[in-house]
C-alpha cells in the first residue's frame, strides 16, 4: 500500500470514527432500548454504525500494510466482516426489525472481526511500523463495538479510528511492500 492509499484510507478512517463517535453519543444519552423494532433513533444509529463499519476498511487495509505478512488475509477478512454486519444492520433498518437470519450474520460477522484483531495486533506490535497502543488496543475495539455499543462504546470506536487514521496521514513509518 503506497502513499497514495494512505492519502485515501486516513480520511476514511477518520470519517469512519466520527460516524462511529456520533453514534454512541447518540447510544450514551438515550435510554436502554429492549424493543426489537427498529423505530425512531435507532434508523440513525443503525445508519451510522453501517456506514463507520464501511468507511473503516481502507484504514483497516492501510493498517495491515505495517504489519507482517499474516495481518494482510487477516485484515481482508475483518473487511469481509465488516461489509456482512454492515449489510446486516442496513437490512435490520430497512425491514424495521432483525430478519430471522440476522443472528447468524452477526455472529459469524462478529467472531471474525474479534477473533481476526488478535493475530492482525501480534503481526502490527512485532513489525514496530505504527504506534503499539494502535495494534495492542485493536482486539479490545470489539468489546466497545459491540458489547459496549448502547452504553456508548462507538465513542472509543471512534476515538481509535480517528487517531488511526491521523496516523495514517502523517505517514507514520514506512508500509510493508
Amino acid at each position: 500500500m503506497n502513499l497514495q492509499h494512505h492519502r485515501v484510507a486516513g480520511p476514511a478512517a477518520v470519517a469512519g470514527g466520527l460516524a462511529a463517535v456520533a453514534t454512541g453519543v447518540i447510544q450514551a444519552i438515550r435510554p436502554q432500548d429492549t424493543d426489537p423494532r427498529v423505530i425512531g433513533q435507532e434508523h440513525l444509529v443503525l445508519s451510522l454504525f453501517a456506514v463507520s463499519l464501511l468507511l473503516v476498511i481502507p484504514g483497516l487495509l492501510a493498517l495491515a500494510a505495517h504489519g507482517g505478512p499474516a495481518a494482510r488475509p487477516v485484515a481482508w477478512a475483518i473487511s469481509a466482516a465488516h461489509v456482512l454486519l454492515a449489510f446486516g444492520a442496513t437490512s435490520s433498518n430497512l425491514n424495521g426489525e432483525d430478519f430471522s437470519w440476522f443472528f447468524y450474520v452477526a455472529g459469524s460477522a462478529n467472531a471474525v472481526m474479534l477473533i481476526g484483531a488478535i493475530p492482525m495486533a501480534v503481526s502490527l506490535w512485532r513489525a514496530g511500523r505504527l504506534p503499539r497502543p494502535l495494534a495492542a488496543a485493536l482486539p479490545v475495539l470489539w468489546i466497545f463495538e459491540i458489547p459496549l455499543s448502547q452504553l456508548g462504546g462507538g465513542i472509543v470506536v471512534g476515538a481509535y479510528w480517528i487517531l488511526a487514521g491521523l496516523a495514517l496521514l502523517s505517514g507514520s513509518r514506512e508500509p510493508v511492500t
